[in-house]
């Protein structure tokens, strides 16, 4: 299944049910959308990594993200672990 849908059928159920949705992919990413009053919020991170240059264009591309999405990079401790972590939001059309 290719990144884009991926992202489509996260999307959609995160739309249709109002509550997130993840998936981790192959190479140690995980992708989290959610979707609530026309926001769209999406987060991809990985554990004790970070996310290469190549990467982030990637995912930046294949899930359409608007250039003028807010973007927020971090680092978060969870479970013991460094997660390397990148959200973009950005409201719908329509």
């Amino acid at each position: 299944m290719s990144l884009s849908s991926i992202f489509t059928e996260l999307h959609r159920n995160a739309a249709r049910t109002g509550q997130d949705r993840a998936m981790d992919l192959r190479g140690g990413a995980r992708i989290a959308v959610r979707v609530q009053a026309g926001v769209v919020t999406l987060t991809i991170s990985r554990k004790e990594k970070a996310l290469g240059a190549t990467e982030i264009e990637t995912f930046k591309r294949d899930c359409a993200v608007p250039s003028d999405a807010e973007r927020l990079q971090r680092l978060r401790q969870r479970e013991g672990a460094t997660w390397h972590t990148i959200t973009w939001r950005w409201r719908e059309d329509g």
